[in-house]
Parts: C-alpha cells; sequence; structure tokens
C-alpha cells in the first residue's frame, strides 16, 4: 500500500464523523450507529469506510437531547430529546472560540416531556452543543455568560461539511501521473482540487458514507464543480452516477508533538 493509502485509511479510522434527523430520547448518554467496515477495491486494495449516520447524544441536569453525527453546512439539523416540564423550554447553544456559547435554536417543551427543533449550521468542522433549561427565551445570536453550567449541561459533537458537486475521473492512455507526482491508476484513492495543497486530507461525506483521501491532482475546471475524485475514491463513496453532490471537510494535519528537553 502506497503512502497517500495508508494516510486515508489512518485518518478516517480515528474521525468522529456524523448529522440529520434525531428522536425523542428517554435519556442517557452514548452514540449508536455502524462500526467502520473495509471495502474491497479493485486489486485487493482496502480502504476504512465509515458507513451510517450514528446518532450522538448527551444528558445531564435532567436533559437528555441527541442528534444526528454528520451535518451539512446550512442544511436542516432536527434535534430532540427530553426535559423536565417547568413550565418553559429548551435552548440549544452551540460553543465559539470567541464569544462563548451561542444559542441557536429554542424548544418549547411538550406535556410529555418531550421537544424538538431545527438547527441550520453556518459553519463547517467539528461544532459542539449542548441544551439548557430556558425558563425566559433567549434571542438566536446572543452570547450568555452561566460558567457554573458548563460541566453539568449535556454536550454533543456534531461535524459539519460544506456541501458540493464532484465528478470523478480515471487514467487514460498516456496519462502516468497527476499534477501532483502522484501515479494514476484504476486503485488510486485521491481527489483534484484547483488549489488545496498536494497531500491535504479531505473528508467526504456521501449518503451515509465517510471516506478520507488526499489531494493529488489539481482540477476540476468545469463551472459547478468542486472536487474531482479518482474513480476508486467515487467507488468507496457508493456513488454511482457520474456527477454527485457531496458533502467535504479539509482536515488540519495533527501537531507535532513537543521535543523533549
Amino acid at each position: 500500500m502506497t503512502g497517500h493509502h495508508k494516510l486515508a485509511v489512518t485518518l478516517v479510522a480515528v474521525l468522529t464523523l456524523g448529522a440529520l434527523v434525531a428522536p425523542p430520547l428517554a435519556g442517557g448518554a452514548g452514540a449508536g450507529g455502524a462500526s467502520p467496515d473495509a471495502i474491497a477495491l479493485p486489486g485487493e486494495q482496502q480502504i476504512v469506510v465509515r458507513v451510517g449516520n450514528p446518532i450522538v447524544r448527551g444528558s445531564g441536569n435532567g436533559l437528555a437531547f441527541g442528534a444526528r453525527s454528520t451535518a451539512m453546512l446550512r442544511g436542516r439539523v432536527r434535534i430532540a430529546g427530553t426535559a423536565p416540564r417547568t413550565g418553559g423550554g429548551v435552548r440549544i447553544e452551540r460553543e465559539d472560540a470567541q464569544s462563548g456559547w451561542m444559542p441557536i435554536a429554542r424548544a418549547e417543551v411538550a406535556d410529555d416531556g418531550s421537544f424538538r427543533t431545527v438547527w441550520r449550521p453556518d459553519r463547517t468542522g467539528p461544532v459542539r452543543l449542548r441544551a439548557l433549561v430556558d425558563a425566559v427565551g433567549t434571542a438566536a445570536g446572543e452570547p450568555t455568560v452561566e460558567p457554573a453550567l458548563d460541566a453539568t449541561a449535556p454536550h454533543l459533537d456534531v461535524t459539519v461539511y460544506r456541501p458540493g458537486v464532484a465528478s470523478w475521473y480515471g487514467p487514460t492512455r498516456g496519462e502516468w501521473s497527476t499534477a501532483c507526482g502522484v501515479p494514476l491508476l484504476p486503485t488510486t484513492l485521491g481527489v483534484a482540487h484547483r488549489t488545496l495543497p498536494c497531500g491535504t486530507s479531505v473528508a467526504f461525506y456521501y449518503r451515509g458514507r465517510t471516506v478520507v483521501v488526499p489531494v493529488i491532482d489539481r482540477g476540476p475546471f468545469v463551472r459547478g464543480r468542486t472536487w474531482d475524485l479518482t474513480r476508486a475514491a467515487h467507488t468507496a463513496l457508493g456513488a454511482t452516477e457520474g456527477l454527485v453532490t457531496v458533502g467535504a471537510l479539509p482536515l488540519l494535519p495533527a501537531a507535532a508533538p513537543a521535543r523533549s528537553r
């Protein structure tokens, strides 16, 4: 297995990725869904692919809530859970590095203690959410300062992808390597992008399947397309059509460990 194939297998195995619909929760914490599966590609090559979009859950302070672990930028993320029947509602907040916790949604608690609401993510990457009892109501976008609740309020993490149109391509006669110097074979796992540096790992999500491949080429140079997957990467995602809308998330390299003195 070549170096970039090993990189794809290693990264996808350690990612926590996932967001769509959550049913009412009875309580408790944890996550459900399928574990990563190995899919055989042509040439007996193996790549680890995460299959499914599990529900992630959080509980605490008498609250329990959950959502799908993978979301799309500006898409609808349904959040549901249970809360004490106090006559008020539930506030969902998003953690912000600069502003602290920002309200993003609010839900009324039904007579049976259940609640439902919808959130539309406005940024990509890992996002931490928490749920709080909200008797009065706080406007979305206003920061809250409640440090005593930080440790006990239920939390969960969602990964948000940016949607984009992806095509696929394969080796042609006389084409032996990509613009990044990677041999282009029917089994080569990678993606072409116009500006991301060669070797950048990108996580792709498509219909419940997640795979990580490196940037190995330049393109696509067709209006309306953002990514050009190799045929093997296209197959690993389970795509059957030539043009598909995928979620994409470029991954930053891990920080180098500090040297001991």
